[in-house]
């Protein structure tokens, strides 16, 4: 009798049952590549707003990138919709996850007149590309689409990060936020704003003048906000 070292034998099997392949657009390759620990924390800044959201919910990702994130808030909280205008990365995002849980279209969310109202609205490392002066009317955007009791969150680079970050980083960010002016911006459209700070892949509480990256919370949108 052939002596067994393992059972990895059925975990192979399992794997093989129908499972798509998943193939990494330039994005996501070169994060793999180059800066692997950025794919890390973007998964647990998106796990973290699939906890504050909650299940049965239909999410709108605005700047959704190749949907990483998108798959992995559809899966857990019902439904996402990821939204960009890079019809490169919402093509890589629609040929690896055509899950009915998921969506992905090719569109401006500045530009958008689409009147759906989701239960949350939530973004990652877009505001601070968005240039200064269109940045109230993007949150504007955000509040307006969102039901009365919908939830958005919001997530930046902080103004301390910069002295770290890349040339390349430094030549797209056109619109650091402070904590403080952050909390501001978010109070103009939302009666309730829950500020929190990540270190790493660590989201917390703590200090927020020495956090790399903040996440905001808004709730209960205001009857009318600045445009």
């Amino acid at each position: 009798m052939k002596e067994t070292k393992s059972n990895w034998a059925c975990v192979t099997e399992k794997l093989m049952q129908k499972t798509p392949e998943i193939n990494l657009g330039r994005y996501a390759s070169y994060w793999f590549h180059k800066t692997p620990r950025r794919v890390l924390y973007s998964m647990s800044y998106y796990k973290f707003a699939a906890k504050m959201i909650g299940t049965g919910k239909r999410v709108l990702d605005v700047g959704c990138n190749e949907g990483l994130g998108t798959f992995l808030i559809g899966k857990e909280c019902g439904f996402a919709k990821g939204v960009d205008f890079d019809e490169e990365a919402i093509l890589q995002a629609k040929k690896n996850f055509p899950e009915e849980f998921v969506d992905f279209e090719a569109s401006d969310f500045l530009d958008s007149s689409e009147s759906e109202k989701w239960d949350a609205i939530i973004n990652f490392d877009v505001v601070e590309h968005i240039m200064p002066e269109n940045a109230t009317h993007f949150f504007a955007g955000i509040a307006k689409h969102l039901t009365p009791e919908g939830i958005a969150i919001i997530g930046t680079p902080s103004k301390i990060s910069q002295e770290f970050a890349s040339k390349v980083s430094k030549k797209g960010h056109v619109n650091i936020y402070s904590h403080d002016r952050l909390e501001e911006e978010m109070r103009k459209h939302f009666d309730c704003v829950f500020m929190f700070a990540a270190n790493d892949e660590v989201i917390h509480t703590g200090y927020l003048p020495l956090a790399h990256y903040f996440i905001t919370v808004g709730c209960k949108k205001k009857s009318t906000t600045p445009s």
